[in-house]
Parts: C-alpha cells; sequence; structure tokens
C-alpha cells in the first residue's frame, strides 16, 4: 500500500520542501523553483503542438472540454516530466502543478502517466490514498497550516489568504477551513479573551 503519511507528517514534510528552496511559510510558493529543484520540467499543453500533438487533442482539451484535464505526471525513462492544461487560470495551474509535484515528492510509484482530478481512481484504493495524500500534501506546500492558522489570527478574509498565496479564493477557503485553521485560530483568540478578563 506505500509509506501512511500522516497530516502532522505532511505538514513536516512542506516545510522542509520550502527550506529547501529558501520559501519561509508565509511566502507565496515559487513552482518554477521547485520543480527545476527536482529536476522535473513543466509544459504547458499548448508546447505539444511543437512535438506532434495534434490540433485536434489541443483543441479539445483547451477549447471545447477544458475542465476534463488538469496535469499529467509522465514517465520518461528514469525522469518525470509535468504537462499542464494552459487552459485554466494561472491560480488553477499552480494547484495541479503543486498536486503532481507531490506525487513526485511522496516517491509515488505508479504505472504509466499519472493523471490528475482523479482520473485515476478507478484504479483502486492504493491510489485513492495516493490521492489523498498528494491533495494535502499540495495544500500544505501552497498554504502551509502555520500560515493558515496565522492567517486566521489576523482575521484574513479568503480573498486576501488567496491574494498572499497566488491561490484560488476556492483554495484558500478549502485550506482556511478544512485544515481547521479558522477553529484553531477562534479556540486561540477565546483563550486569550479569558485570560485578559482574570
Amino acid at each position: 500500500m506505500g509509506q501512511r503519511w500522516t497530516k502532522k507528517a505532511l505538514q513536516d514534510l512542506a516545510l522542509d520542501v520550502r527550506r529547501e528552496i529558501d520559501a519561509g511559510p508565509n511566502s507565496r510558493l515559487d513552482l518554477t523553483q521547485l520543480a527545476g529543484e527536482y529536476g522535473v520540467p513543466v509544459y504547458a499543453m499548448s508546447d505539444l503542438g511543437a512535438s506532434g500533438c495534434s490540433t485536434e487533442a489541443l483543441d479539445h482539451f483547451t477549447l471545447r472540454r477544458p475542465e476534463a484535464w488538469s496535469a499529467a505526471l509522465v514517465p520518461v525513462g528514469t525522469a518525470r516530466l509535468i504537462v499542464e492544461n494552459c487552459a485554466h487560470t494561472l491560480q488553477r495551474r499552480r494547484s495541479n502543478v503543486a498536486h503532481e509535484m507531490s506525487h513526485l515528492i511522496l516517491e509515488h510509484e505508479f504505472e504509466g502517466i499519472l493523471f490528475a482530478d482523479g482520473g485515476c481512481r478507478e484504479l483502486g484504493p492504493e491510489m485513492a490514498v495516493k490521492e489523498r495524500q498528494a491533495s494535502d500534501l499540495s495544500g500544505e506546500l501552497l498554504i502551509p497550516m502555520s500560515a493558515a492558522i496565522a492567517a486566521a489570527l489576523a482575521k484574513k478574509s479568503d480573498e486576501e489568504v488567496a491574494e498572499q498565496f497566488d491561490v484560488s479564493v476556492r483554495f484558500a477557503a478549502w485550506r482556511m477551513n478544512a485544515s481547521g485553521a479558522r477553529k484553531i485560530a477562534q479556540r486561540t483568540l477565546q483563550k486569550r479573551a479569558a485570560g485578559s478578563r482574570r
């Protein structure tokens, strides 16, 4: 089944990875720098035309059905590369690349091309676990838990968090709420207020 990662282990791993490229926990993650650190080239789908990808395929995924596909981690011998859908917003593309990089950082083994958007869920429960791990790590890479708590303590809105970390408002809301950052901040502020009344 592969390694089981706890939430805390993924949080620590994300901070370690950020430190590798001198990114503090409260700063925007430079995904180009991260991919370069791991030797993973990232190509926009529009770049594939020069490599023989048909115009029909490019039009299908970038014009007619851009929601059908986000990104893929592609094996090339022992190396890996990422192809991402340039029809998505910049913030969505950042999330897509972070997700694919998370599979690589977690050393997930797979055969063939690994597609984002859960396209591999049909492969069974082991792949579903890997997808969850990659989602959790990419969330931690883009908005670390400590930064989410700090933002919640500062009473930042989802929009402000999204701007700070260059992610979509939807992604920011997911990190701020699903991580429990806002609940932790609320309890902390309540304890502070109770302490100041004593």
